[in-house]
Formats: C-alpha cells, sequence, structure tokens
C-alpha cells in the first residue's frame, strides 16, 4: 500500500524509500512493475537521481507498451490529470473542494498511482482494481479508495477512454463497529488538568461550541462580529467540511452562549473566546509559541495550531492523565469524542435534538443522533434556561 510521506521524506520521488540500519540511513527503489527492491546506498543525493532517472524510463516503457497494445495513456498518467485539473476545478453546490479534501484526495490517489499506475487504463481489469482495495488495512479505507477510484473512471468514461466504470461493480465493505470509548466529564477535568493551554482553550471551545477540530482550528478573533441592528455579538463560523450543504454550515453563534462545562469558570461562550487572548501576538484562538518555526499547509500563521496537533496535544493529556490507559490506544477517546460529550450537556440541559443539530450544523436530525447515542447565517438561538 502507498503511505502517506512524512514531511521529511515528502521530497523523495515515488518509489524511494529511506530505511534505517545500524543508526545509518540506507535508500531503497521499488520495482513499480515487479514490487521487488533494489538497494540504493546511503548517498541521498545519488538515490534519488537515480530514483528520478529509473522512474523516466520505466514510465517511458510503460507508454510505448501501451501504444503497442492500442492505448497510449497509463492509469496513472490519467489519475495526474485528474488530480491537476479535473479536481482543483470542481464545485459542489457552487463551492470548490477544500484544500484539506484535495490533500487527502491527492494522498489516496498517489497510493492508486503508486500501485496500479503503470498499466494502460484501457487494460486495468476490475479484478486487478479489487485486488488493490482489498488490501487496504480497513474497510473504512477500501471505502475511501473505492470512491475515488470511482471518480476517476466516472470521468474517463466521460472523456471516451473507458466504456465502464469498473469500480463501481465492486461492493463496498461493512464499516468495523467503532470501538472507541465515550468521554465522561470527570476524564475531561482530569484531561484539562494534565493539557498544555492551548489545547486547553480548544477542549473548551469544541466542548461548548459544538464545533469541529478543522473548524476550532481555524477560528480567528476577528471571526466576532456585533449585529448592526441588534447590537447582538456573535461568533461566525464557516464550517468546512458541511459548507457544500448550505445555510446549516454558516453559523452565527451568540456570544451570549450559556456554557455546558467550563473548567476555565466561563459562563458564556465569549468569555471562552476572552480567555483565549494572552501576550502572543496572533489572530487565531488556538495558538501558541513553539519550540521551533516549521512551515506546513496545513496553517496559516507561525503560532496558530494544526488540526494534527490539537488531536495529538489532547491524546498526550489524556495518557499523561491516565484516562483509558486500560485501553488499547485506538480505543482511548479522542479529541472528536468531545462533540458527543457536549451534545450530551446540551441535552441534559434542557436543549433539544433540533437546536444542537444546529450549533452543530448538522443537515439531519438523524446525523444529530447518532452523536448523542454572501452567505445566508444560520443564527444559533438559546433556549430559555440555557
Amino acid at each position: 500500500m502507498g503511505r502517506r510521506r512524512s514531511r521529511q521524506n515528502a521530497p523523495l520521488p515515488p518509489n524511494l524509500y529511506p530505511t534505517k540500519a545500524g543508526g545509518r540511513t540506507y535508500y531503497r527503489y521499488r520495482h513499480p512493475q515487479t514490487g521487488k527492491w533494489h538497494g540504493m546506498g546511503g548517498d541521498r543525493q545519488r538515490a534519488v537521481e537515480a530514483a528520478r532517472q529509473l522512474n523516466e524510463l520505466l514510465s517511458l516503457g510503460s507508454d510505448l507498451v501501451a501504444k503497442v497494445r492500442g492505448g497510449g495513456r497509463t492509469l496513472g498518467d490519467y489519475i495526474r490529470y485528474f488530480k491537476d485539473e479535473v479536481l482543483p476545478a470542481r464545485r459542489v453546490k457552487g463551492e470548490p473542494l477544500s484544500p484539506h479534501t484535495l490533500r487527502d484526495y491527492g494522498w489516496i490517489l498517489d497510493a492508486i498511482t503508486e500501485e496500479l499506475g503503470h498499466f494502460p487504463i484501457e487494460n486495468v481489469t476490475q479484478k486487478q482494481l479489487a485486488d488493490y482495495l482489498q488490501k487496504r488495512p480497513s474497510p473504512e479505507a477500501h471505502n475511501r479508495h473505492r470512491t475515488l477510484l470511482v471518480m476517476v473512471y466516472r470521468q474517463a468514461v466521460s472523456d471516451g477512454l473507458v466504456t465502464e466504470n469498473l469500480p463501481e461493480r465492486i461492493l463496498k465493505r461493512d464499516r468495523s463497529k467503532k470501538v472507541r470509548q465515550r468521554l465522561s466529564i470527570e476524564e475531561y477535568r482530569k484531561i484539562f488538568k494534565a493539557a498544555r493551554p492551548a489545547i486547553q482553550h480548544a477542549m473548551e471551545l469544541s466542548l461548548n461550541a459544538l464545533q469541529r477540530r478543522a473548524d476550532i482550528q481555524k477560528w480567528r478573533f476577528d471571526d466576532q462580529r456585533t449585529d448592526p441592528e441588534s447590537g447582538q455579538e456573535y461568533a461566525h463560523i464557516i464550517q468546512s467540511k458541511t459548507r457544500k450543504h448550505g445555510p446549516t454550515a454558516y453559523l452565527r453563534i451568540p456570544l451570549n452562549l450559556p456554557v455546558a462545562h467550563s473548567e476555565l469558570g466561563a459562563r458564556t461562550l465569549g468569555e471562552i473566546i476572552s480567555s483565549c487572548r494572552d501576550d502572543i501576538a496572533c489572530p487565531f484562538l488556538v495558538h501558541e509559541r513553539p519550540q521551533r518555526m516549521v512551515r506546513s499547509q496545513d496553517k496559516e500563521h507561525h503560532f496558530q495550531l494544526t488540526p494534527r496537533a490539537i488531536s495529538d496535544g489532547f491524546a498526550e493529556a489524556r495518557d499523561a492523565a491516565g484516562v483509558a490507559s486500560h485501553l488499547p490506544r485506538a480505543a482511548r477517546p479522542t479529541f472528536h469524542e468531545l462533540l458527543s460529550l457536549g451534545e450530551h450537556l446540551r441535552k441534559e440541559s434542557g436543549w433539544t435534538t433540533r437546536q444542537i443539530q444546529t450549533l452543530r450544523g448538522h443537515t439531519s436530525e438523524r446525523m444529530t443522533e447518532a452523536y448523542l447515542e454572501g452567505h445566508t447565517w444560520t443564527t444559533v438561538e438559546v433556549p430559555h434556561g440555557g
């Protein structure tokens, strides 16, 4: 399976992989057609140059074979076109795909290319596609990769390169039963105490505003504005995951929203936001001064936390507090479980499922109930009594 490369190894050309032995780093080249490994020595520059030459020669060979067999375009060629030209131009309800979605799609398409990209697109069989999908480590991964293959082949059918969408004929795999443990308020208190300030702020925001990690990470101080007509102050949030669903993703949350629970002692959402201010100059609510400056495409400011840093920081605090330490790591509660706990607390305080659904930005009550077990802004109404 093609795996997501670390930032350190991202510049390596396709099919070249590092390996450590005796405290040193060596490089190996995986032949894209035979799957065999070939040692490339410990000189990174030479290994990179050799891998690039090999990739070019093997790609040329595939192109020549494709021409003899009546084709001319490999699956890898078409995937590159699909990733570079089709996906960036795609619109869902008038909105382009988010950078996060494009990156996720790109990693999956790169994995498909690495294993199947050298075959002429019209000669790839359903069996080859099914075998590739069968190697995915989980039903969720199987279905994600299948979805991208269906999208690629749908475009290829439209472009006249193939006559049938073969991936659509491959059945989805049943999803695994969720094993992750729900989070209790007692566990929340323990994790909060062990967390560093930036993670504490992210926890308080997610628990009380019921927003996802990606939207907490992008929340800015200047997203709070006063309505000129009513004089009411609101936090304006455009949810990245559901904005394609229209107005439900464009939330206007009143800053006087009572908290469901706050370890900071805050009484309203506005007070939680105010607690995020410190002597660090950063426009984002969730921030901290890093030990060293590292550029990342997942953040806009040096002091802003990435989504991964929020998740990792929560997990570190959870483990430091000993919460769910008796469970396998995959079963321990993650930052995402704050949404379920927050919904539960809102329900206990008298909120209806419909009111919670509005705050979450869900398009259906069924989605909300699953957790309990130039735009039009959707204003969150605060129930009487909090």
